[in-house]
């Protein structure tokens, strides 16, 4: 009886899947480490024998020089390698620490002693090495640099504001910048014209282009920024490429742990701060990694955790005095217009006690033609002509002057919880084949005091937006060196990103309450035949306050009819 080697079976099936989507180009992640080895006459050394061995992983591969003492590995994964040469005749080579970046093609210029009898080998420092065989300019930054220089977010992203050429764009524009640390222009171009990708999968958002697959600092090995001559395997955008690979296991266990903490201890107020904004950041989590099999199979995982409360200081709106409140505009320009709907004039003098008080106070009756000026002369507007929705609204929504005369600021909190994990997983099938699967996972809340695109919403806080997002990818990779001057590199990337954004408040008693107070017809509803603009199933009672502006001053109210949500599959085969 014949017995299945199940473990084999689904490795092979596996290779196969990914093989089926294999083509020539694809988002690097690898490097590749050439060389030639010569005497001391700067003659070439054929046949030396050349191995390399990662000093995490204990991969190693072998090659041997050619007739011109060439060597070339190619598809390596990044790290850090010992390299050893043998050369009959020759003293033995090693070097150490010899670091393979993202991207690069390392070069190593190799100069052999001939051997005597008293020495039998040496060990060399790591050797000098010069890239020579890449035209591409950028800039790679580790693991050491990502973790050890200050980032106020503890955002890896936010480094690329130190390499050449790089400027972040301020303001929040949906299509030209944004504040978010890895949207930046580079060389003048858009900020929206980048490329970003994680362990060779594309990373950005499908809608406008920002990074949405951000690992945690601590779980980054390095990235690298191409901004010139990239190859065009790399292009999609015309901006910069930025690649960014994560850890990987190792035959050690290690770990770490972590906690950063900022708050307002230090901070004094702004001059135009109506009070100290608040601000409490901390950032929290830890890494494991190590091996599941010596040699073979390694493990590397995440979770990174964010909880922000920060102020935001609000614009200067400009908000009614007490006596306009009541009905007192006489401090003001006297109105002008004429009352042009018979409707409005109808719905006046059904209000009880209107036209009493409007003849009270010596006004024209209330009738279509009427010059506004001699309905409410003196610019007083009575009481009992109020509508009771809109006064509703304004005692509820509508603060009192705190910032001198008419003028209005605010401090709000504007509330973040994001819980990030990422798990990667390597297995070195053979010396010369190696599998890679990395998943990431983010849940973000984000509770904003206004409006999430300010310029058409609110500017009094209340009516900001509370935000749902999850972003996923999943990354599987085969590298395989066929021989010296072929690799097959195979890639599938699955990407899903998924947005919902909830209006708030809905405060549903309260317009159910001021409805009561008035005829059907001037009122919301949300079955029927749609009153005021708005649509049935989306109006006050479910879903909130609608928009209401009023020009020159202040604005309240939700900017969008209902919740919304939006997602985005994106799926690679390379």
């Amino acid at each position: 009886m014949r017995r299945i080697n199940h473990g084999k079976s689904n490795l092979i099936a596996c290779l196969t899947f990914l093989l089926l989507f294999s083509a020539v180009g694809s988002a690097q992640n690898t490097a590749d480490l050439q060389g030639r080895v010569v005497d001391p006459s700067g003659r070439p050394v054929v046949s030396a024998f050349v191995i390399i061995t990662s000093q995490g992983t204990a991969l190693m591969r072998a090659a041997t020089t050619d007739d011109s003492g060439e060597f070339k590995f190619s598809s390596l994964p990044v790290g850090n390698y010992s390299l050893e040469v043998k050369a009959d005749g020759f003293i033995d080579f090693q070097a150490h620490d010899v670091r393979a970046n993202i991207g690069k093609v390392v070069r190593l210029d190799i100069s052999l002693g001939v051997k005597d009898s008293h020495v039998a080998s040496t060990r060399g420092a790591s050797a000098p090495m010069v890239e020579t065989s890449n035209t591409q300019l950028g800039v790679v930054m580790d693991d050491i640099s990502v973790t050890h220089l200050p980032l106020k977010s503890r955002d890896a992203f936010e480094l690329l504001q130190l390499q050449p050429g790089v400027q972040s764009t301020l303001g929040a524009d949906l299509f030209f910048g944004s504040d978010q640390p890895g949207v930046v222009s580079v060389n003048g171009g858009r900020a929206r014209s980048n490329n970003y990708n994680v362990n060779g999968g594309p990373s950005g958002d499908q809608f406008v282009n920002a990074p949405s697959i951000q690992p945690s600092a601590d779980s980054i090995a390095e990235f690298r920024v191409i901004s010139h001559n990239y190859d065009a395997d790399l292009g999609r955008n015309s901006g910069s490429v930025l690649n960014v690979i994560t850890k990987s296991g190792s035959d050690a266990l290690h770990g770490s742990a972590y906690e950063y903490f900022r708050n307002t201890a230090l901070n004094a107020k702004g001059y135009f701060d109506p009070g100290k904004p608040d601000f409490k950041q901390n950032e929290f989590g830890g890494t494991l990694g190590g091996p599941i099999r010596h040699g073979k199979t390694f493990f590397f995982t995440s979770y990174e955790g964010r909880r922000l409360r920060d102020g935001i200081t609000s614009d200067s709106v400009s908000v009614p005095t007490l006596q306009e409140r009541a009905g007192d505009f006489s401090s003001g320009q006297p109105f002008t217009g004429v009352l042009q709907d018979a409707t409005v004039a109808s719905a006046l003098n059904n209000r009880p006690g209107c036209a009493a008080a409007v003849n009270a106070l010596g006004g024209a009756p209330v009738a279509a033609g009427t010059a506004y000026s001699g309905i409410f002369p003196g610019n007083i507007i009575p009481p009992e002509c109020f509508d009771q929705t809109a006064a509703d609204l304004m005692t509820q929504f509508v603060p009192l002057s705190n910032f001198g005369g008419q003028a209005y600021r605010a401090v709000p909190d504007a509330k973040v919880r994001q819980d990030q994990i990422t798990s990667r997983l390597d297995h070195n099938v053979t010396s010369q084949q190696q599998l890679s699967f990395y998943y990431y996972g983010t849940d973000i809340f984000d509770g904003e005091p206004f409006a999430r695109f300010q310029a058409v919403g609110a500017n009094l806080p209340g009516f900001g937006g509370r935000t749902r997002e999850r972003f996923q990818q999943l990354n599987l990779s085969h590298n395989w060196m066929i021989n010296a001057k072929t690799t097959n590199e195979s890639r599938f990337v699955y990407y899903r990103g998924g947005q919902g954004q909830f209006l708030s408040p809905t405060h549903t008693g309260l317009v159910q309450d001021s409805c009561a107070t008035v005829p059907a017809d001037q009122c919301f509803s949300d079955s029927g035949s749609p009153r005021l603009g708005i649509t049935p199933g989306y109006g006050p009672n479910s879903e909130g306050v609608p928009f209401i502006s009023l020009a020159g001053g202040f604005s309240i109210g939700n900017n969008a009819n209902g919740s919304f949500a939006q997602t985005a599959f994106d799926q690679v085969w390379r």
